[in-house]
């Protein structure tokens, strides 16, 4: 096995272990600091979040002529669904469609670019707002300082655009590799969905708030 190959592999067993290593919520763990920091690692705290975002700019630059365009949706979409939060605006089982978006972007890398841009866009762009509107149920129901809310916000989208962008970069560091990787990875992504999935429905069930 040559050097290339082995970094590949390690890739490759570094997102799939990714996917399956936390099985916990977009914000579970994330303290009730409102800040640029808390913003900036809000990404961080929970697999499913972390993965969207990754896995956006994956897609686009796998997919898509105009790379930054995927990640543009997504981040427009995200401060929609922030603007949504602070207004207070029901979103009802969001984390069902946060978990969604986990399978849902597990199938574009499996299909590439078999559908119109528009409309995946589209779809992605949606993502973004229910990612968005999860980061704000941590400060709605409490009193801020808007400026708080602004450098925390700020956090946030400077975090996602770093890991948009690190997607990228894997694709480019893949290069004729990245389609056997993207639907390795893409069809972890669909099971991992499923498996939040699974824990939303169970904690429905069983009469848990969503």
């Amino acid at each position: 096995m040559n050097f290339h190959m082995k970094n590949i592999l390690l890739v490759t067993v570094g997102l799939v272990s990714t996917l399956f290593s936390e099985l916990t919520f977009a914000h579970a763990g994330h303290d009730a600091s409102v800040s640029f920091m808390s913003g900036l690692l809000h990404p961080f705290s929970g697999a499913d979040h972390l993965l969207v975002i990754i896995l956006v700019g994956f897609w686009s630059a796998f997919a898509l002529k105009k790379i930054w365009l995927g990640p543009c949706v997504f981040i427009f979409g995200m401060c929609l669904g922030v603007l949504a939060g602070l207004a207070g605006m029901p979103m009802n089982f969001f984390e069902f469609g946060i978990a969604t978006s986990v399978i849902a972007i597990g199938l574009l890398l499996m299909i590439k670019n078999q559908y119109s841009p528009k409309a995946i866009l589209l779809l992605i762009g949606a993502f973004g707002v229910f990612h968005g509107f999860a980061h704000t149920q941590l400060f709605v129901d409490s009193s801020f300082a808007i400026s708080l809310v602004i450098q925390d916000v700020t956090g946030l989208i400077l975090a996602t655009a770093a890991l948009h962008l690190s997607g990228v970069l894997l694709v480019k560091l893949l290069k004729e590799k990245s389609t056997a990787i993207a639907r390795i990875v893409g069809f972890s992504s669909v099971l991992y969905g499923w498996v939040l999935i699974s824990q939303l429905s169970f904690a429905l069930l069983g009469g848990a708030g969503v």
